[in-house]
């Protein structure tokens, strides 16, 4: 299974879970299991892409893959390095699609 999160932009592919905010993704995340997590950094609300890492670190969710998809140059970068720093044994890449 695979999540997509973000608050603008449609999902890749029909293959996807969407969440368009934080609460959301909260939500599946806590549910279901995913294979696969693409984040945006900007979720138009007070909590961003990286405030879901921490959650799911926090909440001790991991998937094998972490994609961020963030345009947001800062925010992308806070991203990787948490998810590197934080999920050791997940494959965290950075890939936005045009």
């Amino acid at each position: 299974m695979k999540l997509f999160v973000d608050d603008k932009r449609d999902a890749p592919s029909k293959d996807y879970q969407v969440a368009r905010n934080f609460k959301s993704a909260t939500m599946l995340l806590g549910i279901l299991k995913f294979e696969f997590i693409d984040l945006d950094y900007s979720l138009e609300e007070e909590k961003s892409g990286l405030d879901i890492l921490v959650w799911m670190h926090e909440n001790n969710i991991t998937v094998p893959h972490i994609n961020i998809h963030s345009s947001n140059i800062e925010g992308r970068k806070k991203m990787l390095i948490y998810a590197e720093n934080h999920f050791p044994d997940t494959t965290v890449t950075y890939y936005v699609a045009k």
